[in-house]
């Protein structure tokens, strides 16, 4: 943050108007002692606002709280009514509903956690629905878009669990070395970091591709024990929290030039993720219990190994409507992807080296055929040479007869003699052909 703009906020403004940073003063370390790093920074960020505008510090609030609590007039329910007022200060500012209610409720959150005594009666509040940006949940080719300029397997690895699994940027800030599967269409479980719900989880094979290949560039983590993982996603300057896995989303989908698209922030990955449960039409506590709300589905289908095999069954189901599926087919990253094409491969190779068995049997086959022809037309040949030798022989003789006028009966002879040259021709013809096709 900028010296100008922080010399304008309200941190800036509580410390110059009480003396000393807003958490330094005890009731505020009281009250953030078992709040989460993420909680913590919400109250930094909100509640000195509202100290300012009351014109107590938070030491001065709880003394006076304590008082009134014992007090029995006017004043037991002071703050309730100031609190209301503050509410009304924040709509004339014109800051959402979904706004407002988070800072009561870090007001609250700021009473209650220094003593339940303290907590403020606040009734049944209402807050406006209406939201300052509208939601937004990006299509397949703008996540493929923000897939391209992702130039680190982590990258890469953070989207897919974005907007495959449903997780918020704090959710992934979260995730432990332990919670992932190596294989696709696993079921692993992760605690919700807003609720505390168990988010049942089933992974993709972009997510195991990408896991894989973050492992071989982050290093195995020390091992102390199965709940003492390091978190899984580190930067340069340490482990990434919510606001740095929030900052690798927003960097590319500037790079991506949708920065201008309204609504479109890293939680969007999540609303299309939820998006594509919606269009697998999927059973209701099903969608719940993959976008980790409360389902009522632990018992649905009996024990943990049914229900187990039912999410990943649903997951395959879903998984042609999620983003980013078909960057496996255009990148090639995908391990089941691979594995099917090595199949395949292996089963042409099969086909192939069938077929040239058969090829070689018939070549083998046409051989012998080839020399069983040849043997028998030599064998035609010489034969038909015999009877032709004989033919002529005894066309001869019965030619000399003829011109020698010896023949018994001569009419019949010269009959037989045409008979006997037309036998000649076609042996000389059909030995002429034979010759030809050896």
């Amino acid at each position: 943050m900028g010296r100008k703009k922080y010399e304008e906020s309200a941190n800036y403004l509580f410390e110059q108007k009480f003396g000393k940073p807003f958490e330094e003063f005890i009731t505020v370390q009281n009250a953030t002692e078992t709040l989460s790093n993420g909680t913590k920074g919400n109250y930094r960020k909100d509640l000195p606002e509202f100290f300012l505008w009351l014109g107590e510090n938070p030491d001065q609030v709880i003394t006076n709280r304590k008082m009134h609590r014992k007090a029995d007039d006017e004043t037991t329910d002071y703050y309730e009514r100031k609190v209301k007022a503050f509410k009304k200060y924040l709509e004339d500012k014109n800051q959402t509903g979904r706004c407002i209610a988070g800072k009561i409720g870090r007001v609250q959150g700021f009473f209650k956690n220094n003593s339940s005594r303290y907590k403020l009666d606040l009734g049944s509040m209402k807050y406006s629905k209406e939201r300052k940006t509208p939601k937004y949940s990006p299509d397949n080719t703008m996540m493929r878009q923000l897939y391209s300029f992702a130039d680190s397997a982590r990258d890469r690895l953070i989207l897919a669990l974005g907007c495959q699994n449903g997780l918020t940027p704090i959710d992934i800030a979260k995730i432990k070395w332990f919670n992932i599967p190596a294989e696709p269409f696993k079921y692993y479980e992760a605690c919700r970091s807003k609720t505390g719900i168990v988010r049942h989880g089933v992974t993709t094979p972009e997510i195991v591709q990408e896991f894989a290949a973050y492992k071989k560039v982050r290093g195995e983590p020390v091992f102390r024990s199965i709940h003492d993982y390091d978190p899984l996603f580190k930067g340069r300057e340490g482990f990434l929290d919510s606001a740095g896995i929030s900052q690798v989303i927003s960097t590319l989908i500037k790079k991506a030039g949708y920065d201008n698209v309204t609504g479109f922030i890293p939680k969007s990955l999540r609303d299309s993720f939820e998006d594509a449960l919606v269009d697998a039409e999927l059973p209701g506590k099903v969608k719940e219990a993959m976008a980790g709300r409360v389902s009522g589905i632990d018992h649905q289908y009996g024990g943990q190994r049914q229900l187990e095999a039912r999410l990943e069954e649903c997951m395959q189901k879903a998984y042609k409507f999620l983003m980013l599926t078909e960057v496996v087919n255009t990148n090639g990253k995908s391990a089941q992807k691979i594995s099917d094409l090595d199949n395949a491969l292996i089963e042409s190779q099969k086909k192939i080296s069938a077929q040239d068995t058969i090829i070689e049997s018939l070549t083998d086959r046409l051989a012998k055929t080839e020399d069983m022809v040849s043997w028998l037309s030599q064998h035609a040949i010489s034969n038909c040479k015999k009877e032709l030798l004989q033919r002529k022989d005894e066309l001869e003789v019965l030619q000399r007869q003829l011109s020698e006028g010896t023949a018994e009966a001569p009419e019949n002879t010269a009959k037989y003699v045409e008979v006997l040259q037309s036998d000649v021709a076609d042996m000389e013809q059909f030995i002429k052909r034979m010759s030809t096709l050896n």
